[in-house]
């Protein structure tokens, strides 16, 4: 049995971050013991048999009061088919826990094919008032990366992230969408009801049940998308925000970086020169296939499939 809820508990008391919860686990190894175990210790007890620190004592104890409160959101979860995936475990991603280290999430919350999180795939991430041209240049950049057997990963905002899932679905292909909230929150946009299939979707969050959006939150989680995909396609970015934060993660994880490269660039895509030029993201230029002009990708498809 996993205990789940002790680990819950913990994760939503004030001092106890991911660091900790890593300090905590390891502590627990060396005498073997479980986490039901360590709730059934005093504070003295666990400064004396496992030597943590008064904060962390304290916020053990802190959570063990929080146990009846956590427990109705776990059979909530439960209910809704929404599975756990904690740090320590072997379906836990590799390349989060080598990537972000102390900041990657000690838990993720998932509903739909858990198998799609070891599979290879690249990030489609745009703005939500996506350009014209940047619609097409999202579904065809999708399309082109299922028919490479490339998972999409995007962030399920409305615009280039809703085209980039839709279009993978469409395709036969599959797609991971990254939430900046709890599964409370969710709610399935139209626009992938009528495509929408478990085996070929995973929603994934790195928040609490009841977590609710906020900005901050929107930042983990492209963040998040980032440190999942072995490359970053930016389709449109103006100068500042959350999308042209996103590459900055790209860029200091040292996950290749790719963007749009327009003749003329719309106001949504302000930022992509200013990836280019200060980011060195590579950029994406369009070819003609069957007279239309697509995204060509080939070098990004190159990094997800024989890159680290």
């Amino acid at each position: 049995m996993k205990h789940d809820k002790y680990w819950m508990a913990l994760e939503q008391v004030k001092g106890i971050g991911p660091a900790s919860m890593r300090e905590i686990h390891d502590a627990l190894r060396g005498p073997g013991l479980s986490i039901v175990d360590l709730f059934a210790l005093s504070p003295e007890e666990m400064r004396a048999e496992l030597s943590f620190r008064e904060p962390i004592a304290a916020a053990i104890d802190a959570a063990r009061g929080r146990l009846a409160l956590v427990e109705d959101e776990y059979f909530k979860l439960i209910d809704a088919g929404i599975e756990i995936v904690l740090f320590f475990e072997e379906s836990y991603p590799e390349r989060l826990a080598r990537l972000l280290k102390n900041e990657a999430p000690p838990m993720l919350y998932a509903y739909g094919n858990r198998a799609l999180l070891r599979e290879k795939s690249a990030a489609v991430l745009g703005e939500k008032s996506v350009s014209e041209k940047g619609e097409l240049v999202a579904y065809l950049a999708s399309q082109d990366l299922v028919r490479h057997h490339i998972t999409v990963v995007s962030g399920l905002a409305r615009g280039a992230d809703m085209i980039a899932h839709r279009a993978a679905l469409e395709s036969g292909g599959t797609t991971i969408g990254v939430l900046p909230y709890g599964f409370s929150q969710l709610r399935m946009p139209d626009s992938l009801k009528e495509v929408y299939n478990p085996d070929a979707m995973l929603l994934l969050s790195s928040f609490g049940f009841a977590a609710e959006y906020s900005t901050f939150n929107a930042f983990r989680r492209n963040r998040l998308a980032c440190a999942l995909s072995k490359a970053v396609y930016i389709v449109e970015s103006p100068a500042e925000g959350g999308i042209f934060e996103a590459a900055k993660s790209a860029k200091t994880l040292g996950i290749p970086l790719y963007t749009t490269e327009y003749a003329e660039y719309p106001d949504t895509a302000a930022g992509n020169p200013v990836l280019m030029r200060e980011l060195g993201a590579q950029a994406v230029r369009g070819r003609l296939i069957n007279n239309a002009l697509s995204p060509n990708l080939d070098r990004l498809i190159a990094d997800v499939k024989f890159g680290e």
